[in-house]
């Protein structure tokens, strides 16, 4: 009677396993669709998007659209440096669940400056089918310009830009100028590095007539910044480069 009851009892547990095995020989054979990187922005657009160099550090920030399935489970980012031909390595496992927002986006802050580096992602979902790679994207990161005035509490309303930079490898520098609250563009120019044997550079304001304010206003905190451009691609898109920190002033 014992034994009659013990298997009586097994059968559910071994019908547990008969439809969890089932269930494994039918998980979802398709694999997401391959990452697609956000557009890389012009130097001198008013947002900025796609792989670029990072404000507050040195480093590298990339930029992607999330995938769109339902099962999508994360990104595996793979990277190499100074020659693509050589063997990528995977650097980053980032979890979807953990990313707000229509973009997704990774900092690579292990990177040294003067040297190429390569990226790829691959998309993967819970039953850890990998999608194929996306487009491969470059960027080389150089040492920042130092902004040197305007800074503080200033009386000029349309001062001179005066930036420091002692490297050789910039042909081309974007000054970016905005007001701090709200934060609005005000001045965008893309400059030609002319000289070579100084290594202190300097530009008026509105010097080329494109900026939003013919002068500056008084009582207004602005902040400005410096991109350094040191390689393009066939676009005149830069895939070589730096963006100083930010410098701060107000006009009296």
């Amino acid at each position: 009677m014992r034994n009659r009851i013990l298997y009586i009892f097994m059968i559910p547990f071994f019908l547990m396993i008969f439809v969890f095995r089932c269930g494994e020989s039918i998980e979802d054979p398709d694999p997401p669709e391959r990452p697609l990187w956000v557009e890389k922005s012009a130097p001198t657009d008013t947002i900025e998007s796609g792989i670029r160099p990072y404000n507050d550090d040195n480093g590298i920030l990339l930029e992607w659209h999330p995938n769109l399935e339902e099962d999508i489970s994360g990104y595996k980012l793979y990277r190499t440096s100074k020659d693509i031909e050589n063997k990528f390595a995977l650097i980053a496992d980032i979890n979807a669940f953990k990313i707000s927002g229509a973009d997704t986006f990774f900092i690579d802050d292990l990177v040294q400056l003067n040297t190429d580096y390569f990226y790829y992602l691959k998309a993967y979902d819970q039953a850890e089918n990998k999608s194929d790679p996306s487009d491969t994207i470059r960027y080389r990161l150089i040492e920042k310009a130092e902004p040197l005035k305007p800074l503080g509490t200033i009386n000029n309303h349309t001062p001179e830009f005066e930036w420091y930079d002692f490297t050789n490898v910039t042909y081309e520098y974007v000054i970016r100028v905005e007001s701090f609250s709200p934060r609005e563009v005000v001045w965008i120019s893309r400059i030609i590095r002319r000289d070579y044997t100084g290594f202190f550079l300097e530009i008026s304001y509105n010097s080329d007539g494109s900026a939003i304010l013919n002068s500056l206003e008084s009582e207004t905190m602005y902040q400005w910044c410096i991109k350094s451009i040191s390689l393009v691609d066939n676009r005149n898109f830069d895939i070589g480069g730096s963006i100083s920190n930010w410098g701060y002033f107000t006009i009296e």
